[in-house]
Formats: C-alpha cells, sequence, structure tokens
C-alpha cells in the first residue's frame, strides 16, 4: 500500500488508520492529564543506554558499545533516588525480534512510579489512566474490544498466578518448582516435547499462555504473585517463593506490568548474575548492566512502585483495533 491512502483507506470494519491516530493523540493527552492531576512530571530519558536488562526474555538492539534502551525503569529509579517522588516517562522502546500481533520491535510504553507508595496505588492508578481515556473518547463504563463487553467500573479483579492456572484449568498449583510445572502442564493438556520437560520457564510460560486466553473478558483483572525467575527487579514476597508483581490484562491482551520496588543493591546486583547466567545456559550473549543504577541503589532506594504500560496496547483497545500495526503510523514491515 503506497502513502497516498495508506491512513485514509478504511478497515473492513470501516475505521481508516488516520481515525485512530487521531484517537490515539487524544488517549495520550488524556494519559498526561491525568498524571498531571497526581501530581507526576513528565521526564525525558535517554534512549541510548551503556546497561541493558538481562532478564532472558527481553533482547536488546545493540549500537556500537550500546543500547537502546528496552525500558526506562532503571533511570527512573536513579530519579527516585534523587528525590523525584513521583515521575513518568512516556517514550520509545525497543526490544529485538518483538513481532507479532501485539508486538513491535519499536514501541511506546508509559512507565510512572510513586515513592513511598504500594503497588495497590499503582493499579489504581492504572484503572483511573484507562477509565478516564475511554470517556474521553466517548465512552462509558462497558468498553467493547473485538466483540466482547467489558465491565471497566471499579474495582477491577485481582487473582494470583495460582488461582488463575487453577480456574482455568483442571491443574493444581501448590507451588513453582519445576516438578509442579511438568505435572500442571500435562493436567492442563498443553503438548511439550520431551526437551523442554526439563525448562522451568518454558513450562511457565507455555501454561501461561494457555491460561491467559480466559483473562479479562467479563472484567479487568491483575494477575498477581509471580515466580520470582523471571525478572530481576520485583520485591520478594515473604518466604520468597513469590515477587509482588502485577499484570493486567484485558480480553486476553497483557497491557501492564507492575511491581513494589527492590531496594536490596545486593539482590539486585545477585539477580542480575542469575539472568546473565541463564542467558548463557540458553546461548544468549550476556549483556552489560547498568552499573549507575547499581551505584545509585548502594545510595539508598526508597520504598514504592512503579508500573510500565504498553501504550499501543492500550490504544489498540480503546479502539477497538485488532492487531498492534494498526493504531501505528509506521509498522516495523512499512519502513
Amino acid at each position: 500500500m503506497n502513502d497516498a491512502v495508506r491512513w485514509q483507506s478504511p478497515a473492513k470494519d470501516g475505521i481508516s488508520r488516520f481515525e485512530t491516530l487521531k484517537k490515539r493523540h487524544l488517549i495520550k493527552r488524556s494519559v498526561r492529564d491525568y498524571l498531571h492531576g497526581q501530581g507526576f512530571i513528565e521526564i525525558d530519558m535517554p534512549l541510548l543506554v551503556k546497561g541493558a536488562t538481562p532478564d532472558t526474555h527481553i533482547d536488546s538492539f545493540e549500537v556500537g558499545d550500546l543500547y537502546l534502551v528496552t525500558s526506562t525503569e532503571y533511570q527512573i529509579k536513579r530519579m527516585e533516588i534523587g528525590g523525584f517522588d513521583k515521575c513518568y516517562t512516556l517514550t520509545q522502546n525497543f526490544r529485538q525480534g518483538d513481532t507479532g500481533r501485539y508486538r513491535n520491535p519499536e514501541f511506546t510504553m508509559l512507565e510512572w512510579a510513586r515513592v513511598g507508595e504500594t503497588l495497590a496505588d499503582i493499579e489504581t492508578d492504572m484503572e483511573q489512566m484507562l477509565i478516564r481515556a475511554h470517556k474521553d473518547l466517548g465512552g462509558s463504563d462497558i468498553l467493547e474490544y473485538q466483540g466482547h463487553k467489558i465491565d471497566i467500573s471499579t474495582p477491577w479483579k485481582r487473582m494470583s498466578v495460582r488461582d488463575a492456572v487453577e480456574s482455568y484449568t483442571p491443574a493444581k498449583l501448590p507451588d513453582f518448582t519445576l516438578d509442579s510445572f511438568r505435572q500442571a502442564v500435562e493436567d492442563a493438556g498443553i503438548k511439550v516435547k520431551d526437551e523442554w520437560k526439563n525448562d522451568q520457564v518454558f513450562l511457565f510460560t507455555v501454561l501461561l499462555d494457555h491460561v491467559q486466553q480466559f483473562l479479562g473478558f467479563d472484567k479487568p483483572v491483575f494477575i498477581q504473585d509471580w515466580p520470582k525467575f523471571l525478572t530481576s527487579s520485583a520485591k520478594e514476597s515473604e518466604g520468597g517463593q513469590y515477587v509482588e508483581r502485577s499484570e493486567l490484562f484485558i480480553a486476553a491482551v497483557e497491557l501492564s506490568d507492575g511491581f513494589p520496588s527492590l531496594m536490596s543493591y545486593e539482590r539486585q546486583q545477585q539477580t542480575f548474575a542469575e539472568q546473565n547466567a541463564r542467558r548463557l545456559e540458553e546461548g544468549k550473549s550476556i549483556v552489560s548492566l547498568d552499573e549507575k543504577y547499581l551505584s545509585a541503589m548502594r545510595e539508598g532506594m526508597p520504598s514504592g512502585a512503579g508500573m510500565a504500560l504498553g501504550f499501543d496496547r492500550l490504544v489498540m483497545v480503546l479502539t477497538d483495533r485488532p492487531d498492534i500495526a494498526s493504531v501505528l503510523a509506521y509498522s516495523w514491515d512499512e519502513l
């Protein structure tokens, strides 16, 4: 499709991308207005950084000896240490290999954090931002997305990972051990090749992918209490089996991911090392760590919580678009 008709041509439902991009602009204004009203300030962060996340499910673009930013989390936390108690970024992020219906290698992310407040406060921000943006577009308490009517009035649902697995499959998940994941995958009727049955991360991923298809169709749902091996920066629960983490799903679309701040420099250093070791086990290259962030943590990370929201996916859900390409001016394959 050439540019003379790219944005004006209607999709099958009669909506053009031109119309969607105008709504995207209104959603962005609405989100910024909410955060401004809450006392947040917007920070312009660098897109090229010296250290990247070692999390094994995220691969960075390397630019010489630098990386394109995959998230502004570490930069926001450095500012929290420096006295910024409410700040946010709304900017481009980059993740290598992220292509698909809900993914683009370059995407827009909203990240915000509150010092001295809780994950529940951050979840409330998420609820209020989405509701406000939907109403600014002329919507009501019912969000219509891809043929589904979703009640977005508060409160939204909260479920643990364990409860979600046990609610939507015949499986039980007594703990987050390899044996439990292997049994749960089998009980859920998910076929897995023998060579993958000893991979804890893979088994959990396929189990969650199976459960995700059922999430958030009557009400939006925050899925909480995640296995700690999946992330390097979330706060551990008492006992250390899981991390305090909350992911939002609406109509099976994952929209946001938040957690209380990990405050221990020693624990952060340890989890970074564990993730890089896992990268080597999976045949990936290790990444340079954000040493400035680690150094700042030694000065004292304040308590608080933050969340990252896939802004493109938010636009998808609020404008009833079927994929991420339809809410972007240019998707990856249109450049």
